[in-house]
């Protein structure tokens, strides 16, 4: 069970929206930090830096280690990718959670273990409802915004859209409080970032040093 509840904390849930080759996994890789954190992840194709696991027992083993090391640790799942096995690793996952240490979350490709764009599945609708006061983050990622649940859209406290597939314009635009030929115009590798109110426009570039995540004028 989670521990150390603190209802002072920040929501620091984020989803990441984006066709395929908008270029969500590097805008991932940009927005947590590579070491120094608590991760656990569901990385299914092993998209990002850590400790990838297929077996169950195994997990569960080694998140209850680094939990006992109090050390930084990446545990990605990278087993099946079906509901009953999110299920699964969503309640392992806020079992975990304590108020006294942030953790990230990351959620690959969040439409596949998403049975509907109703209602959350009841122990991802735990997760993102009650991490925040146990001090969880939850970063998430889908190709398609109108498949996940409309739970992740009224939990999350930030959104990164990335170039859409045709269908998928006239929503994500009006959640991106732009019109959609502006939206319609986005690149790979740009992105709107919706914070509140705020609308902000970004491009994400590669250096000799790596990445660099830059806010344009727009």
């Amino acid at each position: 069970m989670a521990s150390n509840p603190d209802t002072s904390l920040n929501n620091r849930h984020r989803l990441v929206l984006g066709a395929t080759g908008a270029g969500k996994s590097q805008l991932i890789r940009e927005l947590i930090p590579a070491k120094g954190i608590r991760l656990l992840g569901w990385d299914t194709d092993e998209d990002h830096e850590g400790h990838h696991i297929e077996n169950r027992a195994e997990y569960a083993r080694l998140v209850a280690k680094a939990l006992r090391s109090k050390k930084p640790f990446r545990l990605l799942w990278a087993g099946a990718n079906d509901l009953k096995t999110f299920e699964w690793w969503c309640e392992l996952v806020f079992a975990a959670l304590d108020g006294r240490y942030p953790t990230e979350i990351l959620i690959e490709e969040l439409a596949d273990v998403s049975p509907s764009a109703g209602k959350a599945s009841p122990k991802f609708g735990e997760l993102i409802r009650r991490a925040r006061k146990y001090n969880g983050g939850l970063t998430m990622a889908s190709q398609r915004g109108t498949e996940i649940s409309k739970t992740v859209y009224t939990q999350a406290a930030e959104f990164w859209i990335g170039r859409q597939e045709a269908t998928d314009i006239p929503r994500m635009s009006r959640l991106a409080a732009v019109t959609e030929a502006r939206l319609t115009a986005v690149a790979a590798l740009h992105y709107i970032r919706k914070n509140g109110p705020d609308v902000s426009f970004y491009r994400l570039e590669f250096t000799k040093n790596g990445r660099k995540l830059t806010e344009l004028s727009e």
